[in-house]
């Protein structure tokens, strides 16, 4: 299966030619991500193939480590049609900080190191912000 990164790879320390993760390391993260894995099909919240989903490499706590950003849209989540996982590696395992319906946008403000998170999706309300707790975002 072929996956599209949609999603532009800033700021990346690329490990492949062009800056996508390796075969291996998007099963890895999708895992982490809890999407369904069978082989080297994604399956995600409706159990079709996640064909739209991307992964995404991005230093959000500026420690010179990327975390990874794996994304997926459609119909499964609701109104807001898209949802994302970010996951940090603890040791040698990925692991979800945040996870939430709707589209990641980094902001410059910081806590304890790390960029906050708007939260953006459909309607004229409050966008919601998560911030880093010391262990993970939170809103």
């Amino acid at each position: 299966m072929a996956f599209k990164v949609l999603l532009p790879l800033l700021g990346a320390a690329p490990v492949t030619a062009d800056g996508a993760l390796t075969a291996p390391e998007r099963i890895a993260a999708a895992k982490a991500a809890g999407f369904r894995v069978q082989g080297a099909n994604i399956f995600n919240e409706c159990d079709a193939t996640a064909d739209m989903i991307s992964f995404e490499r991005q230093d959000l706590n500026g420690d010179g480590v990327d975390e990874i950003v794996v994304a997926d849209g459609g119909a499964c989540y609701g109104a807001a049609g898209a949802m994302f996982v970010v996951l940090r590696k603890v040791d040698t395992v990925w692991q979800p900080v945040l996870t939430a319906r709707g589209i990641m946008s980094p902001l410059p403000a910081r806590h304890d190191g790390w960029r906050d998170i708007e939260i953006g999706g459909p309607g004229f309300g409050k966008i919601p912000v998560a911030r880093w707790n010391g262990a993970r975002y939170v809103y």
